[in-house]
């Protein structure tokens, strides 16, 4: 039997790049679906709300929902507690599928610099730059970082894509706890948390 999870996040490149990221969880009967709100809009209770009451009518319906938010460098515990206050106000204490909150420290394009070694490949063996790859949800800005290693190519949701395909989500786990943590919700978090 297969669980499926529905994780709602906040644009294409999450859309794109998360089943790739998460595509070993298939092996233990883990199914995930990304949904993101229109013209990617950040994660916020209302959102997320609107999210989760689409995929009520699903056949089969979710088993779990995990909400991916990115913290922007905030504090990743006031940036989840507010979506999580609000979100759980907006769905009732009668609400039964478990709702269970993630977050990247800046933006998922961080997790992708915790596989050096992958994302070197990807970029033809080029050095990745000044950032410190041992400490990947410390990266700030890495979106910025990828494109200025891309040079004339524009980063697009798709190329996140491309890149997400090549890299090896065990070692991302390994060095980065944001990811680490969003993949423990996906698995078998406890809701809430």
């Amino acid at each position: 039997m297969h669980k499926r999870v529905l994780v709602i996040a906040s644009g294409n490149t999450e859309r794109l790049a998360l089943p790739h990221l998460t595509a070993h969880l298939q092996n233990h009967g883990i199914v995930i679906e990304v949904r993101i709100p229109p013209r990617n809009r950040a994660i916020t209770d209302r959102e997320a709300y609107n999210i989760i009451q689409s995929a009520q009518y699903d056949m089969p319906t979710p088993d779990k929902y995990v909400v991916l938010a990115d913290a922007d460098g905030k504090s990743p515990e006031a940036v989840l507690q507010l979506i999580c206050s609000g979100l759980s106000r907006r769905l009732g204490e009668y609400f039964e599928t478990a709702v269970l909150y993630a977050y990247a420290q800046w933006h998922l394009e961080a997790w992708y610099f915790a596989d050096a070694q992958g994302l070197r490949k990807f970029f033809g063996g080029r050095a990745l730059g000044s950032v410190d790859t041992s400490q990947p949800d410390g990266i700030q800005n890495p979106k910025e970082h990828l494109k200025h290693l891309l040079g004339n190519r524009r980063y697009t949701a798709r190329l996140s894509e491309e890149i997400a395909r090549m890299l090896d989500a065990r070692t991302i786990e390994q060095r980065s706890p944001s990811f680490a943590h969003f993949l423990d919700k996906v698995r078998n978090g406890m809701a809430g948390g």
